[in-house]
């Protein structure tokens, strides 16, 4: 049975109103064929219970969503990932309502899905930008693949690595958001993952700085070799000089890609598996929040559907999450840790330069005529030198905050929780 006081607060057009602090739950098959839900679910869409069990979840879809959106869903899903995102949704009656969708692949096949009511400052403009696709699949024909690259592109263009960080960011962002508005107090746990990605973020700052450095000095050997055919016999000491230097650049080298460059570096699986494990924290707290407001809920359901059932099933997800979300959190640990001792050994390797610049100034001093150009390099070389001893000082600082901020989120987690056969792997 609906609940009437709600029902009648529903406008005859327009945007379908509920409240913030109002979860939807669904779970459908493996097709996306409704199995269940519950009763903000049914009274927001304006379905009945014998129209909505058995039909597939687009019935609610909306026509201004792009096909590129669900493309990138479904890819993650049916890869047993999860994935979130924002969603206009229409009703029985043609109105309209957004929210924050989460859609997990279930442990035994199928799926769960978990909304909230959107309101951070993501939301506007997402939905901006779903606009602006919506149009390019209208006017140049973009297909469903071509649009979600479309999606991706412009996230980059904003700052996100991927869709994977954009999602973990965003429900972030929004649980914050939805905090605010209910007047709840910050969640300790997610105010941690905040300062731990706002740390990440910092490093990933000073890294880019770090690379643009090691850029430039990869110039110097070069310029080196210029300068002593110029001044001194084929085997002379600016030449050893210079050939010294370049081992040292191209060290630095090796090192970048290592631990900085690429996806499966050091500071790539660090920075990954931050996100990662934010993004299962909430949804996890999601998930146990729609348990809750499950088991207390007004309305009848549909013939055939289990409440309780329904609420263990919630409550199972939220467990594997919380516990890949600590998973995740070892992972972080062992790259931080990785991470510092690279840093360390840089610190020392940086070092080496403080050699050559005191060969340089040698040798300047034995060229009165033409030590200008020697002392330029010196002088690039204390500026380079400079730069990079504070940038990895302050990498080093960080990481070793989110070594320690991994370690604290890390008591009071689920460890001993065992993961049912089937349910989704640590690449969920």
């Amino acid at each position: 049975m609906s609940d009437p006081k709600k029902d009648a607060l529903r406008p005859p057009t327009g945007e379908v109103p509920f409240a913030f602090d109002e979860i939807f739950f669904s779970r459908t098959d493996d097709r996306g064929v409704i199995q269940s839900g519950n009763e903000v679910f049914r009274r927001v869409s304006g379905y009945p219970w014998e129209r909505l069990i058995g039909a597939p979840h687009k019935i609610v879809r909306h026509p201004d969503m792009p096909k590129g959106f669900f493309h990138l869903f479904w890819e993650r899903l049916k890869a047993e990932r999860m994935a979130s995102g924002y969603v206009k949704n229409r009703s029985a009656d043609g109105q309209y309502y957004w929210v924050y969708a989460l859609v997990s692949p279930m442990p035994n096949g199928g799926y769960i899905s978990v909304r909230i009511k959107p309101s951070s400052d993501l939301f506007e403009p997402c939905a901006s930008e779903y606009a602006r696709v919506l149009k390019l699949e209208q006017e140049e024909g973009l297909s469903p693949a071509e649009s979600a690259d479309a999606i991706v592109k412009r996230l980059q263009e904003f700052g996100y690595t991927d869709y994977e960080h954009f999602m973990a960011s965003s429900l972030a962002r929004e649980l914050i958001a939805r905090d605010t508005k209910l007047g709840h107090e910050r969640n300790a746990r997610g105010q941690r993952f905040s300062e731990v990605a706002q740390a990440v973020r910092d490093a990933i700052a000073h890294t880019n700085a770090l690379c643009e450095t090691f850029n430039a000095i990869e110039a110097v050997p070069h310029n080196m070799r210029i300068l002593a055919s110029r001044l001194e016999a084929s085997g002379g000491p600016i030449a050893a000089i210079s050939s010294n230097y370049g081992s040292m650049s191209k060290e630095i080298s090796d090192w970048v890609q290592k631990f900085i460059l690429g996806e499966e570096s050091a500071f790539a699986v660090l920075r990954n598996a931050v996100s990662r494990s934010r993004m299962l924290s909430a949804t996890a707290r999601v998930m146990e929040e729609a348990r809750i407001q499950f088991g207390s809920e007004a309305g009848e359901m549909s013939a055939g559907m289990d409440r309780e059932k329904e609420r263990a099933l919630l409550h199972e997800v939220a467990q594997i999450y919380r516990k890949l979300s600590d998973d995740y959190l070892h992972t972080v640990e062992r790259e931080a840790e990785t991470f510092g001792r690279a840093v360390n050994d840089m610190k020392r390797l940086i070092a080496g330069l403080s050699t050559t610049r005191m060969m340089c100034k040698i040798e300047s001093a034995r060229l009165p005529e033409h030590n200008d150009s020697l002392l330029a390099i010196i002088d690039r070389l204390d500026k380079f030198q400079t730069e990079l001893e504070d940038r990895l000082e302050k990498i080093g600082s960080i990481t070793s905050a989110v070594l320690a901020a991994a370690r604290s989120l890390e008591i009071g987690g689920t460890a001993g929780v065992q993961l049912p056969p089937g349910a989704p792997t640590a690449a969920a």
